[in-house]
């Protein structure tokens, strides 16, 4: 039997590595530190029932019929807990075989994320990731957006860009305008699809450019645990795909994180 080549390190491995070694992480590694913040906004939080109301799954739903059906969960965490760092960035770097469609597309079969050095609101175009720290620290909380799980992209291009669009305008009508210090998508900005992106950094809408996570500086990965460990729904978590784009991939199915910082106690 033929013997598979073995992993020294992948891109969950790297991520972590990262994480580790960030102030934050230090900050809030014991469980203790995170579920006493946790509770410590969540009684801010209850102050606030016309935002708390929004956090909820069927209401993120009813704001688009049509793209709402691709949400699977919604939740919250204190905004003192994600992380930026500028290495995450420099993972839309990463080497990576491109699945057959992106192949097509971009003609090449091997190579960084096609976005990176591109499309506008990819690295980079997009903010450092101390421009993203200086966004959250004036937020209490970070509101997050999961999709339910795809084996193949959803048909409507850009759904979760126009739903946290959408919900950020209904908490800025509720708590105030500026009260969504920062949004951010899952991918490449699609606001203005059908269109190309003009790219280089050029934006035919540079109010509605929305950034991914992790091109400003946000591990994704550990978003997701942390939110996994105070709602206590592993779902929360991500799987990482290894042999992206070849028929060694190890899983088949994928899923996207999005969300929003949002300031509740009038911070300046």
């Amino acid at each position: 039997m033929k013997e598979q080549p073995q992993i020294a390190y992948n891109i969950e491995v790297i991520h972590d590595c990262i994480v580790h070694d960030t102030d934050v992480y230090k900050k809030y590694k014991a469980k203790t530190k995170k579920t006493a913040l946790y509770r410590q906004k969540k009684k801010l939080l209850a102050k606030h029932p016309d935002v708390r109301k929004m956090i909820d799954l069927k209401f993120v739903k009813s704001l688009n019929k049509e793209r709402g059906r691709y949400v699977g969960k919604v939740a919250w965490i204190p905004s003192e807990l994600i992380i930026t760092d500028q290495r995450i960035q420099g993972l839309c770097r990463n080497l990576m075989t491109y699945p057959e469609e992106y192949a097509k597309q971009f003609g090449i079969k091997f190579g960084s994320c096609p976005g990176s050095g591109r499309l506008s609101a990819c690295p980079p175009f997009s903010p450092p990731s101390e421009e993203t720290r200086a966004k959250l620290d004036k937020a209490d909380i970070f509101i997050a957006l999961q999709s339910q799980y795809f084996i193949a992209p959803p048909e409507i291009v850009g759904w979760q860009d126009f739903l946290v669009r959408k919900l950020r305008k209904e908490i800025e009508k509720a708590a105030g305008p500026g009260s969504v210090t920062a949004y951010f998508g899952a991918g490449p900005c699609r606001m203005c699809h059908p269109k190309e992106c003009l790219g280089g950094g050029e934006c035919r809408m540079p109010e509605e450019r929305i950034f991914a996570l992790e091109s400003t500086g946000i591990p994704v990965g550990q978003l997701c645990k942390d939110i996994a460990l105070l709602t206590g729904n592993d779902s929360w978590k991500i799987k990482w795909i290894k042999y992206t784009g070849t028929p060694r991939q190890t899983t088949k199915r994928w899923k996207t994180t999005a969300g929003l910082a949002v300031r509740l106690n009038g911070k300046p």
